[in-house]
């Protein structure tokens, strides 16, 4: 199977009938759906959970009640930058930081509209955004599993929430 066509003496012609017939097999539908079933897979394994500690997400100050019974109540603030984020944090001394996360990116956010599906998935702001919020991919939220997150503001949820689902975890 490594070996070169030209060093070994013959080629492999393929007659059209042939292909025609394994078109028509099952063969082709297998392999869709078994490369779909790693697909899916690999997303399970790099979507968020509900966890009460995140680590290994830089420059994340977390709400204290983020991930655990009352993290419906909790707010993620995502700011443009540090400066901003000085600024939140700022504000967050008055009102405490119990429902109140903050979370910095680093420029603009990736437009995932017109983006092939494995840019967004290396994309690194949006991976941090998927696990601080605890989101899983290929999962429609709505009133029932909304409380699966770590982050469920009641203020903000369905509009912005749906269209952010929508566009990144399609």
């Amino acid at each position: 199977m490594t070996s070169r066509p030209k060093s070994f003496g013959s080629v492999c012609k393929l007659s059209e009938k042939f292909l025609k017939q394994v078109a028509k097999s099952e063969i082709v539908e297998n392999v869709i759906s078994d490369a779909e079933y790693k697909q899916r897979q690999a997303l399970k394994r790099k979507s968020g959970a509900k966890k009460i500690k995140l680590t290994g997400i830089p420059k994340l100050d977390d709400a204290n009640k983020a991930g655990s019974a009352r993290s419906l109540d909790c707010t993620l603030i995502v700011t443009e930058g540090d400066s901003a984020k000085t600024l939140a944090m700022s504000g967050l001394s008055v009102v405490g930081r119990d429902f109140y996360g903050v979370f910095p990116l680093r420029g603009k956010l990736m437009n995932c509209r017109d983006a092939p599906h494995s840019a967004v998935m290396k994309n690194e702001e949006i991976k941090n955004i998927v696990h601080i919020m605890g989101l899983k991919y290929d999962t429609e939220y709505d009133e029932r599993n909304i409380k699966t997150l770590r982050y469920g503001c009641k203020l903000l949820r369905m509009r912005i929430f749906k269209a952010f689902c929508r566009e990144v975890l399609k």
